[in-house]
């Protein structure tokens, strides 16, 4: 099938490349004339592992003109939807596309919103502009950092639109559905298919996010308690990870999170709940220990550390595995910190600058970073942070203190190195 994707972000470009290595003929829409250079010269510039590999392969075709629409049996839309002030997404960018896509569209043509909208965007869009098209909310659940495994094997693939529109629908994924000729392997098994109608197409993703990000929150203030009353957090989590109910997956507690798509959409979510008049306790409470987390660990640097100090900061992204920084907790944490008086210097294996922070100086390696700080602090859970020589750490630090914000060092090897070990969920001696 011949595939036309607006947006060469996150999602778009992740889509088309998985979309053309499935057999697709697929171009891929960008009028940002840096980032379409990017991609042409087969330079990644999101980072995410494997892409820019499999664009090559795939043969991905990157173009500035819209007109290309008119070639395609299905238009994918992934274009960025930010929050306003009031954490409302900005659908700009998806009307933009549709009045691009309701110029150049040949009748039927399959439309596909990937861009995560507001419950109701599909609905307007199928009974205004694109009312002569097919118009289906098609949610993507990628992590970033593993977008490319998650599209190839989802668990789940979500849509909802007109009922006409199912079987193009599935046609185009046909070979994820059926887990047969994918990079890396066969599934072994079929994907679920879950069909709906567009606004619960539109809600599941903000869903999904919200409970996740209420879940973590939620493992946050059990890390707390449980430091609070005496109880070992490891424990009392790692207990609840054999309940089936529960599951082992996001059980880990730390700085709180942060990404493209948690704070954004946990907000959206909220706003939504707001305009329909409905009051969402839970996740407002989610959101609201999220801020309080990151202020508590904060505070206790800032109580600790010498006025004037210097903090050691290991991890800028806002998670192992990817260079985004978008609405990270230790970019948070920087600017905390720097806004009360401390230097921050910090290195992140995936990070070697970051735009427009005045407030963070970053280093090419953690001895550079941590060479004659007062103290460190782990800010990203980057699996080589759990295994540094902390020995040879303490020997160019001024200072003896170490906070584990991702609770990845042992106390006990924190301590035998001569550091003062400092976590989320307690202290060392």
């Amino acid at each position: 099938m011949r595939v036309s994707v607006v947006g060469a972000g996150y999602v778009g470009t992740s889509s088309a490349a998985v979309l053309a290595a499935c057999g697709h003929d697929v171009t891929c829409v960008e009028q940002n004339d840096t980032r379409l250079q990017r991609w042409r010269r087969g330079d990644d510039p999101l980072g995410e592992p494997g892409l820019a590999e499999l664009l090559v392969r795939s043969k991905v075709n990157f173009v500035p003109d819209p007109r290309s629409i008119a070639l395609a049996d299905v238009v994918i839309v992934a274009v960025g939807t930010p929050p306003d002030d009031r954490g409302r997404p900005d659908i700009t960018q998806v009307d933009a596309a549709a009045v691009e896509i309701a110029e150049y569209a040949r009748d039927d043509t399959l439309v596909l919103v990937r861009s995560t909208v507001p419950v109701g965007t599909c609905d307007r869009l199928q009974n205004g502009p694109l009312r002569r098209l097919r118009v289906v909310s098609n949610p993507e659940f990628l992590r970033e950092g593993r977008a490319l495994h998650d599209a190839f094997f989802p668990d789940r693939i979500v849509a909802g639109g007109p009922p006409e529109a199912q079987g193009v629908f599935e046609e185009l994924y046909r070979r994820i559905i059926e887990g047969r000729d994918l990079p890396g392997g066969a599934r072994g098994e079929r994907v679920p298919v879950l069909w709906m109608s567009a606004r619960s197409a539109e809600l599941a993703k903000y869903a999904a996010n919200g409970f996740l990000a209420t879940k973590l929150s939620f493992v946050n203030e059990i890390a707390n308690l449980a430091f609070t009353v005496g109880a070992d957090a490891s424990s009392v989590l790692g207990s609840m990870a054999f309940d089936p109910r529960i599951g082992p997956q996001y059980l880990h507690p730390g700085l709180g999170w942060g990404g493209s798509c948690f704070p954004k959409d946990t907000r959206a979510l909220e706003a939504i709940a707001d305009g329909a008049g409905y009051d969402f306790v839970v996740l407002r409470a989610a959101i609201e220990q999220n801020t309080r987390q990151l202020t508590r660990f904060a505070a206790a640097i800032e109580l600790a550390v010498p006025s004037r100090g210097r903090v050691g900061m290991l991890g800028l992204a806002f998670k192992a595995g990817t260079a985004d920084v978008r609405a990270s907790p230790a970019i948070a944490l920087a600017r905390r910190l720097s806004s009360r008086g401390l230097t921050v210097t910090a290195f992140d294996p995936a990070v070697s600058a970051i735009a427009d922070e005045p407030d963070v100086q970053v280093r090419p390696t953690v001895v550079d970073a941590c060479d004659g700080a007062d103290a460190v602090a782990i800010a990203t859970e980057w699996p080589e942070f759990a295994t540094i020589d902390l020995r040879a750490l303490r020997r160019v630090t001024r200072g003896d203190l170490l906070f584990d914000g991702r609770c990845l060092i042992s106390p006990s090897s924190a301590v035998a190195a001569g550091f003062r070990y400092r976590s989320l969920v307690g202290f060392g001696d």
